[in-house]
């Protein structure tokens, strides 16, 4: 899926201008197949690091256009759930897994004026919210106890890069990728007590394909 998404937001320019852009006042839905891909790394805990895994999922967004070229999106997906596994000397151990929510707003520029194919790139904040986290039996066998796991909710930044493929008055084709900084400390606890602290920057990247629609 990521190439299909990398092809789409730089290859498709060669598309001939056939279309005005948008107006000030109009709505974009998008709605897709999102791919989470974490670029973690983390401090050191229990001997070795802390890694994140891929995650798949429904991500959907919604723009508002102030101007044709400047529009005010807000993103938000199903929650995407992720295995958690050690690094380093904990290579491949089950940690446990986690939930997210990542809702994103930014601010976009479209640069052109008019054509089926819009591209456009975006800066904006993001939060994210970790819940359901669970520490597996695997973890609990080697801290000889009843394990727990919590991630700290993150703030950050997150740029963006799109473009829509227009193939009919109302309806696209598209395709974005986000590169969003999310920072977390994962805390481990053994029988109801703390055990361990660990930073951790997932940093992912974020693939989407799909379709909108305009109003």
């Amino acid at each position: 899926m990521r190439q299909l998404v990398m092809a789409l937001v730089i290859g498709s320019s060669c598309v001939a201008p056939l279309a005005q852009a948008h107006e000030a006042g109009d709505f974009l839905v998008r709605v897709g197949v999102a791919q989470v891909a974490p670029d973690a790394s983390s401090g050191t805990v229990l001997g070795g690091g802390v890694d994140v895994e891929d995650a798949t999922g429904l991500g959907f967004s919604g723009t508002w256009f102030a101007t044709p070229h400047i529009g005010i999106e807000v993103l938000a997906a199903l929650p995407f759930e992720h295995d958690i596994v050690g690094s380093g000397a904990l290579k491949g151990v089950d940690i446990g897994s986690t939930k997210h929510l990542p809702p994103t707003i930014s601010l976009q520029y479209y640069p052109l004026s008019q054509g089926k194919f819009q591209p456009y790139a975006g800066i904006g904040l993001n939060y994210t919210t970790f819940f359901d986290t669970s520490s597996s039996a695997t973890l609990d066998s080697a801290l000889n106890g009843d394990t727990d796991l919590s991630l700290k909710d993150s703030t950050g930044l997150a740029l963006q890069l799109g473009a829509d493929l227009q193939l009919t008055d109302n309806w696209y084709l598209n395709a974005a990728v986000w590169k969003i900084d999310i920072e977390t400390t994962a805390r481990i606890y053994v029988d109801g007590a703390h055990a361990a602290s660990v930073d951790v920057a997932i940093d992912p990247l974020v693939f989407m394909l799909g379709a909108a629609y305009s109003f």
